[in-house]
């Protein structure tokens, strides 16, 4: 294996997309079907499905035979009509990309907006009822939920995941998945955890972030992951694992 080759691989493990494509680029002879794919997963970890779509588009007729290209086909197309399961799982992997890379202050931000996609969506749900559900529908935009919590409910506040809070104590759901997964949303490492976000860059201050400070509140910062993958399976989303390690070893394979 030349050098050239195995930094690649190395960046594509740490999910580096953006680096390794820099770099299949400027190597001769690098595998067409190799840089789409790449391609595509850089465009699919910025949420950008569409672009991601058309660079599977792009791939050779070999590589649309294979299984695993029609099995990632059917999930961009899921991503792209804002399929909970499939975004969820996409969620789910972006913040284990940032506890892979390091990358402490953009973890909590990810945790920060999972907790919120999750209460949106317990709260959508239960007003939506045997409706089918889509993230792309209106309902779930702030505005319009804080609109549903003022009109309907009484419930005053800009802060989205204190409304929905206040809704479920006022109106109980009855329902012990709910339930249970609001007892993990509120616990209290995780309320130190998402303090840790709002004293950090990306919410009102500038103190830094490392992986000792997440540990004294949470734990291995994967326990994060575990516990918002039990809420969601409680709640009935299937979660797609392994997405990308599944991507990188076909990668691999067309390198080769």
């Amino acid at each position: 294996m030349s050098d050239t080759s195995a930094v690649t691989k190395k960046l594509i493990e740490r999910y580096d997309y953006c680096g390794a494509l820099q770099l299949m680029k400027n190597t001769k002879g690098m595998s067409h079907d190799a840089i789409e794919m790449v391609d595509m997963c850089r465009n699919a970890i910025n949420f950008d499905f569409i672009s991601a779509g058309k660079c599977l588009d792009h791939l050779s007729g070999k590589a649309k035979e294979s299984d695993t290209f029609h099995k990632i086909k059917s999930n961009v197309n899921a991503l792209i009509e804002g399929d909970p399961d499939a975004l969820f799982s996409e969620l789910l992997e972006n913040v284990k990309f940032q506890i892979v890379n390091e990358e402490y202050i953009d973890f909590l931000g990810r945790v920060y907006r999972f907790k919120e996609a999750i209460y949106k969506y317990m709260f959508i749900r239960a007003h939506l009822k045997n409706k089918s559900f889509s993230f792309h529908i209106r309902f779930m935009q702030k505005k319009e939920i804080l609109k549903i919590l003022r009109n309907h409910y009484k419930i005053y506040n800009h802060n989205l995941v204190w409304g929905i809070n206040t809704y479920f104590k006022k109106y109980p759901a009855k329902n012990k998945a709910v339930d249970e997964t609001l007892k993990v949303l509120n616990a209290q490492k995780m309320n130190q955890l998402i303090e840790l976000r709002h004293e950090s860059l990306i919410g009102h201050g500038f103190r830094g972030v490392n992986l000792e400070q997440i540990r004294e509140v949470y734990g291995n910062p994967y326990e994060v992951l575990d516990d918002f993958k039990a809420c969601l399976q409680m709640l009935g989303v299937e979660i797609y694992t392994y997405k990308y390690s599944e991507v990188n070893h076909w990668i691999f394979s067309m390198m080769d």
